[in-house]
């Protein structure tokens, strides 16, 4: 169900489970469906969101407060996977939470529920490569990140530990803050696909239709998260659909 290389590019966007509050999760997922995203990350909450900026470090606070937690985004994806069956959820957390949580249990009712994939960005390659053969029994997914500083050798290791697609982290830095498409964006993109021939999903800067416009054709899917979260903290969950719905229309095909 993930994208294939050189299809057409489709937006991944976010809900960190509690924000604003776990009632209003389902609603917004069912928001961003309607909307025609069909790759939604699920993001447990935690307290050192490390690779997030200030609006998904916020909203994680938020949801810490409301109950967020494993076991509240597992319950909510139990929910969601069964309602849109066409839609890839994915499980994003840092590390921590899982460990606590016990990591075969994690994984194993993950699949159970119906997540199709994982993104753990403080997890690496050395630790997830052990994991593989239970990834694929349970047909779970481990989507890994690669940076503009990551070495050749390193990239190479990395992509061939990824399941579904790559998540291509678009430039040093966190979450939430603008990007430049240039040239060296495009040979950064290039070089990664020399390893592999999995989709590109490319993330952290993603933040109007321009941006998905200049990712259109380079990569298969765009993160579209922090502005969606910060859609949703002024405007509700509702109206982010429907700004969601909008910027999805206006994308080049």
């Amino acid at each position: 169900m993930f994208p294939k290389q050189n299809d057409a590019l489709q937006v991944m966007s976010h809900a960190v489970i509690g924000f604003p509050n776990l009632a209003e999760n389902e609603k917004a997922i069912d928001g961003l469906v309607a909307a025609g995203v069909n790759l939604i990350e699920l993001q447990v909450p935690f307290s050192d969101p490390v690779a997030d900026g200030h609006t998904l470090a916020n909203a994680c606070y938020d949801a810490l407060k409301q109950g967020g937690s494993v076991q509240a985004t597992l319950d909510l994806a139990e929910k969601v996977c069964a309602n849109h069956p066409d839609v890839n959820f994915i499980l994003m957390s840092y590390l921590n939470p899982l460990y606590r949580y016990g990591l075969q249990a994690l994984f194993d009712k993950a699949a159970a529920v119906g997540i199709k994939g994982l993104i753990i960005p403080d997890w690496p390659v050395e630790e997830v490569e052990p994991w593989l053969p239970t990834f694929d029994d349970l047909d779970l997914s481990p989507i890994m990140m690669v940076t503009p500083n990551t070495p050749a050798k390193r990239v190479e290791r990395i992509v061939n530990a990824s399941r579904g697609m790559v998540y291509v982290v678009s430039r040093m830095g966190v979450t939430g803050h603008e990007t430049e498409w240039g040239e060296a964006f495009e040979a950064y993109l290039k070089n990664i696909r020399v390893y592999t021939d999995l989709p590109l999903a490319v993330g952290f800067g993603v933040r109007s239709s321009d941006d998905l416009n200049a990712i259109t054709g380079k990569a298969e899917v765009a993160a579209f998260c922090s502005k969606y979260i910060e859609w949703q903290r002024h405007d509700g969950s509702d109206i982010a659909a429907e700004k969601m719905k909008t910027m999805i229309g206006e994308m080049k095909h």
